[in-house]
């Protein structure tokens, strides 16, 4: 249960990442009275964001999935 617990926390971060630089730069357009230029620049901005913590998520995922591999490993 906490496992999914844990899964479940860093999907919505990944997808809040992605979605709220979007909204804030449809709030900036609306303001400034621009068409999609925030818009477009928030959703980039959140898709590069997302996808950098998701592979940075990945990367220590494998690491520890190789050190517990390597460690049951040398048990005799």
């Amino acid at each position: 249960m906490g496992v999914a617990i844990q899964w479940a926390s860093i999907i919505t971060t990944i997808s809040l990442e992605m979605v709220i630089p979007g909204l804030i730069g449809y709030w900036l357009d609306q303001r400034c009275g621009i068409k999609a230029l925030f818009v477009l620049l928030g959703f980039g901005g959140g898709m590069a964001l997302a996808l950098w913590h998701l592979l940075r998520v990945t990367k220590a995922r494998e690491s520890s999935s190789a050190e517990e591999r390597s460690t049951t490993r040398r048990k005799p």
